[in-house]
């Protein structure tokens, strides 16, 4: 497992920590600040994920959420919107947190991408951003219902979450989320380098700046 420079680590009975927005989100910090410091606005890698080369030299933004967590609808709205405004320079991927004990997610995920049906995935990490819905929509029968409201093939969806294909997916996620040393969501990583979390993925303003900070840093870096 990756190792990140920081100590902060909260593990779950599955072995991921959600964030809590109304505990764990520091206090908005002054835009005014000309330099973000690792270890407090963003973190680094002890070793650096080697990525595969991109011929466009686009830096990648990967995204690892999960449905049950209170914030990472915010965190993929700012992630999306800095992504469009920075496409010459960033590419987006959004990628489910699974462990061995703890895969919903990830077979949902897989699920609805295979049907076509990100936007309901998006809706879906909206819909269960309140933890009462979430454990309502945990119920399989309850899931079901409310994707056939979204439109969505209740037959085809039921036969291609228990296909191989998903299942493979979701072995590969697994595999990431430990390889990635994901311990939290939302969790961000940018370039293969560096980390955001929730502290600082919950303002429009901080995270762009954050974000720029670290992309310039970045192209800097691979020049």
């Amino acid at each position: 497992m990756r190792r990140i420079v920081f100590f902060i680590m909260l593990l779950s009975i599955g072995g991921i920590a959600s964030a809590d927005n109304s505990a764990d989100v520091a206090p908005e910090p002054s835009l005014k600040i000309s330099r973000f410091e690792d270890g407090r606005d963003y973190f680094s890698y002890e070793e650096p994920i080697a990525l595969p080369p991109r011929q466009d030299k686009k830096i990648p933004i990967q995204f690892f959420f999960d449905y049950d967590c209170r914030v990472c609808s915010v965190a993929q709205d700012i992630l999306s919107l800095y992504s469009q405004i920075n496409a010459d320079k960033v590419v987006f991927s959004e990628n489910p947190v699974a462990t061995e004990r703890a895969n919903t997610t990830a077979n949902i995920f897989f699920t609805l991408r295979a049907l076509n049906a990100e936007a309901v995935s998006d809706l879906l990490l909206f819909e269960s951003s309140e933890k009462p819905r979430y454990v309502e929509l945990e119920k399989f029968s309850n899931l079901l219902n409310w994707l056939a409201e979204q439109q969505v093939n209740i037959d085809e969806f039921k036969k291609l979450y228990n296909s191989v294909g998903v299942r493979v997916q979701v072995r590969d996620a697994i595999k990431m989320t430990e390889d990635y040393g994901v311990f939290t969501y939302p969790y961000v990583i940018v370039g293969g380098k560096y980390v955001l979390t929730a502290s600082t993925l919950y303002n429009d303003d901080y995270s762009f700046a954050v974000l720029d900070f670290l992309i310039n840093k970045l192209s800097q870096e691979n020049k």
